[in-house]
C-alpha cells in the first residue's frame, strides 16, 4: 500500500493553499518582496511538490530504502538552511536568475523528499513520520526566527530596496502557519495508517494461526 495517495492528501493541500491566500489578503499592506517570495516557495515545497509526487507514484511501486529517505531529508534540510542564510537570501534577491535557482533547487529537493516519504509502505511508515516531523520542525524554527528577530536579518532586494521588518515577520508568519498544516497533519494521517497496517498484520497472523489450529 502506498503511504499517502492523492485523495487523502488533497484536503490538507487545499487548506494550506487557502491559509496562504487568506493571510496574503489580511496582511496585504505589509506584504513586500520578501513575503511574496516566501509565498512562492512555500507553495512549491508544500503544495506543488507533494501533489506532483502523489501523481508520480504510479510510475514506481518500489519502496524507498531508509538510506534514500535519509539522503532526501538531508538534502532538503541543507538547501533550506543554505537558501535562508543571509548569503543565500542575498543571492536569491539580487535578480531573476538567483530567484529561479533558489525556487528550482528547493522544489526538486522537496519533490524527492515527498516521493521518498510516499514510498514508505507497511511497517516502514514510521520512517516517513519521523522525516515529516523533523522537516516540519526545521521549517518552524526558521519561521520563528523570522518572526521574533528584533531586526531585519537580510539586506537589499533586487531593486535595491531594504527588506522591512514587517515584511520579514509576515514571511515568517506564513511559514509557521503552513508548516503544521502540511507536515504535522501528514504525519498524523501516516501514523493512523501505520497503526491500521499493524492491526491488519496482527489480524492476518491471528487468522492464520486459527486456521492452522483448526486444520
Amino acid at each position: 500500500m502506498q503511504a499517502y495517495p492523492l485523495k487523502s492528501f488533497a484536503f490538507m493541500e487545499l487548506a494550506a493553499l487557502a491559509v496562504l491566500v487568506l493571510l496574503g489578503f489580511c496582511y496585504v499592506e505589509n506584504a513586500g518582496v520578501f513575503s511574496r517570495h516566501m509565498i512562492i516557495h512555500i507553495a512549491l515545497m508544500t503544495v506543488a511538490a507533494p501533489v506532483l509526487a502523489s501523481l508520480l507514484l504510479k510510475l514506481s511501486a518500489k519502496s524507498a530504502s531508509v538510506s534514500t529517505l535519509f539522503a532526501a531529508v538531508t538534502l532538503q534540510a541543507a538547501l533550506l538552511l543554505a537558501w535562508h542564510s543571509p548569503l543565500g537570501i542575498g543571492l536569491a534577491m539580487k535578480g531573476h536568475a538567483g530567484t529561479l535557482l533558489m525556487q528550482a533547487t528547493l522544489f526538486f529537493s522537496a519533490l524527492w523528499f515527498w516521493l521518498t516519504v510516499f514510498n514508505q509502505t507497511g511497517e516502514h511508515l514510521w520512517r516517513a513520520v519521523i522525516a515529516l516531523l523533523l522537516t516540519g520542525k526545521l521549517f518552524c524554527l526558521i519561521a520563528v526566527l523570522l518572526i521574533f528577530a528584533p531586526r531585519v536579518l537580510y539586506g537589499m532586494t533586487a531593486i535595491n530596496m531594504p527588506i522591512e521588518l514587517a515584511d520579514q515577520q509576515l514571511a515568517g508568519l506564513l511559514m509557521v502557519t503552513v508548516c503544521p498544516i502540511t507536515y504535522v497533519l501528514a504525519a498524523v494521517v501516516l501514523i493512523s495508517r501505520w497503526f491500521q497496517t499493524l492491526s491488519d498484520t496482527q489480524s492476518n497472523v491471528t487468522s492464520t494461526a486459527v486456521a492452522a489450529e483448526n486444520s
